[in-house]
Protein backbone atom coordinates (compact mmCIF):
# COMPACT_ATOMS: atom_id res chain seq x y z
CA UNK A 1 0.00 0.00 0.00
CA UNK A 2 1.54 3.25 -1.12
CA UNK A 3 1.68 5.91 1.61
CA UNK A 4 1.52 9.66 0.12
CA UNK A 5 1.82 12.81 2.23
CA UNK A 6 -0.76 15.55 1.89
CA UNK A 7 0.23 17.20 -0.58
CA UNK A 8 0.90 14.43 -2.83
CA UNK A 9 -2.62 13.14 -1.72
CA UNK A 10 -3.77 16.81 -3.25
CA UNK A 11 -2.14 16.75 -5.95
CA UNK A 12 -3.32 13.36 -7.59
CA UNK A 13 -6.80 14.54 -6.61
CA UNK A 14 -7.05 18.00 -7.72
CA UNK A 15 -6.07 16.18 -11.03
CA UNK A 16 -9.63 14.60 -11.58
CA UNK A 17 -12.04 16.38 -13.72
CA UNK A 18 -15.69 15.31 -13.30
CA UNK A 19 -16.27 15.75 -17.31
CA UNK A 20 -13.14 13.34 -18.34
CA UNK A 21 -14.27 10.96 -16.08
CA UNK A 22 -18.05 10.46 -17.04
CA UNK A 23 -17.28 10.64 -20.42
CA UNK A 24 -14.99 7.33 -19.56
CA UNK A 25 -17.67 5.82 -18.21
CA UNK A 26 -20.03 6.27 -20.49
CA UNK A 27 -17.39 4.94 -23.46
CA UNK A 28 -16.71 1.99 -21.22
CA UNK A 29 -20.47 1.14 -20.46
CA UNK A 30 -21.23 1.07 -24.16
CA UNK A 31 -18.22 -0.86 -24.70
CA UNK A 32 -18.89 -3.72 -22.45
CA UNK A 33 -22.66 -3.70 -23.01
CA UNK A 34 -21.99 -4.62 -26.94
CA UNK A 35 -19.36 -7.13 -25.75
CA UNK A 36 -22.14 -9.05 -23.86
CA UNK A 37 -24.49 -8.49 -26.48
CA UNK A 38 -22.31 -9.94 -29.12
CA UNK A 39 -20.94 -12.88 -26.89
CA UNK A 40 -24.72 -13.73 -26.50
CA UNK A 41 -25.43 -13.71 -29.71
CA UNK A 42 -22.94 -15.72 -30.88
CA UNK A 43 -23.91 -18.18 -27.90
CA UNK A 44 -27.23 -17.98 -28.09
CA UNK A 45 -27.98 -17.44 -32.04
CA UNK A 46 -31.54 -18.99 -31.48
CA UNK A 47 -32.89 -17.17 -28.69
CA UNK A 48 -34.29 -14.17 -29.65
CA UNK A 49 -34.34 -12.07 -26.58
CA UNK A 50 -31.30 -10.96 -25.88
CA UNK A 51 -30.92 -9.24 -22.39
CA UNK A 52 -27.82 -6.95 -23.17
CA UNK A 53 -29.95 -4.76 -26.00
CA UNK A 54 -30.22 -1.38 -24.79
CA UNK A 55 -34.08 -1.85 -24.44
CA UNK A 56 -33.36 -4.68 -21.84
CA UNK A 57 -30.61 -2.97 -20.03
CA UNK A 58 -32.75 0.27 -19.75
CA UNK A 59 -36.07 -1.81 -18.49
CA UNK A 60 -33.68 -3.87 -16.05
CA UNK A 61 -32.79 -0.43 -14.39
CA UNK A 62 -35.70 0.91 -14.63
CA UNK A 63 -35.04 4.06 -16.88
CA UNK A 64 -36.84 4.85 -20.56
CA UNK A 65 -34.72 3.69 -23.79
CA UNK A 66 -33.81 7.39 -24.53
CA UNK A 67 -32.79 7.72 -20.75
CA UNK A 68 -30.56 5.43 -20.74
CA UNK A 69 -28.77 5.32 -23.70
CA UNK A 70 -27.78 9.30 -22.52
CA UNK A 71 -25.17 6.94 -20.12
CA UNK A 72 -23.98 5.20 -23.28
CA UNK A 73 -23.25 8.66 -24.85
CA UNK A 74 -20.25 10.33 -24.64
CA UNK A 75 -21.15 13.73 -26.29
CA UNK A 76 -23.60 14.17 -23.48
CA UNK A 77 -22.53 16.17 -20.71
CA UNK A 78 -25.99 17.08 -19.20
CA UNK A 79 -26.13 12.98 -18.00
CA UNK A 80 -24.34 11.39 -14.83
CA UNK A 81 -25.26 7.83 -13.95
CA UNK A 82 -26.48 7.21 -10.43
CA UNK A 83 -24.11 5.43 -8.36
CA UNK A 84 -26.70 2.49 -7.61
CA UNK A 85 -27.52 2.53 -11.01
CA UNK A 86 -24.12 1.96 -12.09
CA UNK A 87 -23.86 -0.66 -9.32
CA UNK A 88 -26.64 -2.63 -10.95
CA UNK A 89 -25.15 -1.95 -14.50
CA UNK A 90 -21.99 -3.76 -13.08
CA UNK A 91 -23.88 -6.83 -12.13
CA UNK A 92 -25.55 -7.23 -15.31
CA UNK A 93 -22.70 -6.81 -17.67
CA UNK A 94 -20.86 -8.84 -14.87
CA UNK A 95 -17.96 -5.71 -14.88
CA UNK A 96 -15.97 -4.44 -11.33
CA UNK A 97 -16.94 -0.81 -10.74
CA UNK A 98 -13.61 0.03 -11.43
CA UNK A 99 -13.47 -1.38 -14.92
CA UNK A 100 -15.95 1.63 -15.68
CA UNK A 101 -13.07 3.98 -15.22
CA UNK A 102 -10.38 2.62 -16.85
Amino acid sequence: MAIYDYQKLQEQISNINKKDMYKKICKNIKKYRLQRYNEFKKEYSNNKLNPFTSENISALLDYSHTHYKRFESENDSTKMIPFDKLVKLSIILDVKLEDFLK
